[in-house]
């Protein structure tokens, strides 16, 4: 029994070998379809075609230079105004800018400091 299954296995390899073909020169180019070759037709003037191409060969082109967009100047930092002290509240001011006059905490901020208003998102200077 065993013979025999050695013997048909044998055969399959056999077989499956004998099937398998190689391929002379895989890099053979297979030609593909042709297209047909246009021919080009004078065209008629008076037809109201124009060839793009000669459309920009005839085109007048304006010497005048385009104005570019001018880029802002930066504003201007002006000084920002001091200030005022909340009496008997230290560490807290009231925003020059703020017409409600709402109280800002500045404790921890040496005076002639740069601070922003959180209301108006102004700066001012923190009182001496």
């Amino acid at each position: 029994m065993n013979r025999f299954i050695h013997s048909i296995l044998s055969l399959a390899v056999a077989v499956g070998v004998g099937a398998c073909q190689k391929n002379p020169d895989p890099r053979k180019l297979v030609p593909g379809p042709k297209t047909p070759e246009k021919k080009e037709t004078p065209r008629d003037p008076d037809d109201g075609y124009t060839d793009p191409a000669e459309k920009k060969k005839n085109e007048i082109v304006d010497p005048t230079p385009v104005e570019k967009k001018k880029i802002p100047d930066a504003p201007v930092k002006q000084n920002p105004d001091y200030a005022i002290k909340v009496d008997g509240k230290p560490g807290y001011v009231k925003s020059p800018y703020d017409a409600q006059g709402r109280m800002i905490d500045v404790r921890g901020l040496p005076p002639g400091t740069e601070a922003e208003c959180p209301y108006t998102r102004r700066t001012f200077l923190v009182p001496p």
